[in-house]
């Protein structure tokens, strides 16, 4: 059962985490922040014990990945505009 949820849990990551990476290459959000917060995201999900902490988990690295993008989005925009 532990194996079953294990694969499930990293295709429902995989293919997410897939499509955002290609359209984040395509738009330059692909820094450091990111990429650290996906390798976090992988490890938590990899720990969880049960349906609930893993569904708890996920929703939480969602957040934390959106958060991550959005941040080094208008830090960027910021730096550009800022001498104006």
């Amino acid at each position: 059962m532990r194996k079953l949820l294990m694969a499930v849990g990293l295709l429902a990551v995989a293919l997410p985490a897939a499509s955002a990476t290609a359209g984040d290459a395509q738009r330059g959000h692909r820094n450091r922040e990111v990429r650290q917060e996906q390798r976090e995201c992988r490890r938590e999900l990899r720990r969880a014990d049960n349906r609930r902490e893993y569904n708890r988990e996920l929703r939480e690295c969602r957040r934390e990945l959106q958060r991550a993008r959005h941040s080094g989005r208008y830090q960027s925009w910021d730096r550009r505009w800022r001498n104006w």
